[in-house]
């Protein structure tokens, strides 16, 4: 007759176990991280290729809504509101003032020096250009000596030939980077102007050459003295390291931006393609959203049985977030698809709950329950104190503000998913490693700070099933994550942003 392991021996060997699949996935959650950014520098990359071979401009700003512009207004006295085809700028007071370009990354003014403005004037106008090198820094100001003629506008500004004026009266020098861009417009009192687009444009045609132009290094001062050969050309092919991981793709796209923001930046062994014309496919998420809406109202009004419910609504509490997030549709501004589908998801998991009646969990707990979810208190402290860039204390609103979304992470996490996996007669060990591979998820593809997830809610969430406690978790959670963004980010972690948010 063969006999059983001892009891204690079992829970060594599950406990080895469960650390085995930990040091896996640790790695596994960079690959991911670093394969999703590799893909996104991909695609960037052939889309500037297209309008390469297209003869295009790489910078361009079609202007439709007010949020196409700086803080969505003008800096000024000047009114501003999305007409048929452009956004008409309405001045109040004869004053200047400033329109905002977005710009990502850096501009190239010293190979693409034309600004050029398409629209319609009411009435004639002066046009100027101020911009800076890097945020922060002291900027320069320059207007055309001849004003705008009224009528269609087909302003073309060739920014070598302005006389520029830095604040203090003195002179600058034509601009070589540009990190801020505003147009300086002084229009009558009363007129108004329509702009359609404005673009920065280049004097001669370029050429992509047939194999990388640089081969970066993984050391940012070797990648420096790369960038700084005058041999270059305009927009180089520049290849990045191989095997980098998500942080240092993107701090290096940084470092190529400072010096050479036209550059093709691809992964190791890549090769850009012209990307075709993809045409308005924004129909494309809200055919998504509407059906996943639809299967969670089905699921809302009637709900399968008992055996197979709780799977379900675990699948459509996370199929939408999951898809927001790893599916990089959260971007640098909210749509009403992500919108609606982070909502639904959200009212279906609080009506799943109430449905569930009573619950098995609690908000505070005792005071035993205050003290595990605070032990990764002091090896976040540790890891600032050891791998820490600068403190930058939160603002108060700030702190509410997370306190807030930590809460409602955890009792998503928690009480939704962790809750409904043991019910389904999974192993404890495996639903917590489970929940945090979720938790991990969610912080798609900032690579490090999903390792740091993975870890951290393996602990939050053996804690919850000890106390039952939620909001000893939530707070430690909000604890935590601050401490670590006031001291890491810049360092150990490039910030806390997730999907396509990372990358901006």
């Amino acid at each position: 007759m063969r006999r059983s392991l001892p009891s204690t021996m079992r829970k060594w060997l599950a406990g080895a176990g469960l650390a085995l699949l930990v040091a896996l996935l640790l790695p596994g959650l960079r690959e991911l991280a670093a394969g999703i950014t590799s893909s996104h520098l991909h695609r960037v990359a052939d889309r500037q290729l297209a309008r390469i071979v297209r003869g295009e401009p790489l910078w361009q700003w079609r202007l439709r809504q007010p949020h196409d512009l700086v803080a969505g207004r003008a800096f000024g006295a000047a009114d501003v509101q999305s007409v048929d085809g452009g956004l008409r700028i309405h001045s109040r007071d004869g004053t200047p003032f400033e329109l905002g370009l977005p710009v990502s990354g850096m501009l190239d003014p010293g190979h693409w020096p034309l600004l050029t403005l398409r629209g319609e004037a009411d009435a004639p106008f002066r046009l100027g250009v101020a911009w800076q090198p890097r945020l922060g820094q002291a900027g320069c100001l320059g207007w055309q000596d001849a004003p705008v003629a009224a009528g269609p506008l087909h302003a073309v500004v060739d920014l070598r030939q302005l006389r520029w004026q830095a604040a203090d009266g003195g002179d600058c020098a034509a601009p070589r980077r540009i990190e801020v861009l505003r147009l300086k417009l002084a229009l009558p009192a009363r007129a108004s102007l329509r702009l359609d687009d404005v673009a920065l444009r280049g004097t001669a045609h370029l050429s992509m050459p047939p194999q990388p132009t640089l081969r970066l290094s993984p050391d940012p001062a070797t990648t420096t003295r790369q960038l700084a050969d005058p041999a270059l050309p305009a927009a180089p092919w520049i290849a990045l390291p191989a095997d980098a991981s998500a942080e240092t793709q993107l701090a290096l796209r940084q470092l190529v931006w400072r010096q050479r923001p036209g550059a093709l930046i691809l992964p190791h062994g890549d090769v850009p393609m012209a990307a075709r014309e993809s045409g308005d496919h924004g129909w494309v998420p809200w055919i998504g959203t509407i059906g996943y809406l639809l299967v969670l109202a089905g699921l809302a009004l009637r709900p399968p049985r008992l055996s197979r419910r709780r799977w379900l609504e675990l699948g459509g509490c996370l199929a939408g977030p999951l898809w927001l997030v790893v599916g990089l549709q959260w971007g640098l501004r909210a749509t009403w698809p992500g919108l609606l589908t982070f909502g639904g998801a959200l009212l279906f998991a609080v009506q799943a709950e109430w449905r569930q009646r009573p619950a098995t969990w609690c908000w505070l707990g005792d005071w035993h329950a205050w003290l595990l979810p605070f032990a990764l208190l002091p090896l976040a402290l540790l890891l600032v104190a050891g791998r820490g860039w600068h403190f930058t204390a939160p603002a108060p609103g700030h702190l509410l503000t997370y306190l807030v979304w930590a809460a409602l992470q955890q009792w998503l996490m928690l009480a939704v998913v962790l809750r409904r996996l043991e019910s389904g007669r999974l192993h404890p060990a495996f639903a917590v490693l489970f929940t945090a591979i979720v938790f991990a998820l969610m912080h798609t593809p900032n690579g490090a700070l999903m390792q740091l997830c993975l870890l951290a809610e393996l602990w939050w969430a053996w804690c919850f099933l000890r106390s039952r406690a939620l909001l000893p978790v939530a707070v430690a959670h909000a604890a935590c994550a601050l401490l670590v963004e006031a001291g890491l980010v810049g360092g150990l972690l490039r910030s806390l942003e997730v999907s396509a948010r990372f990358f901006l």
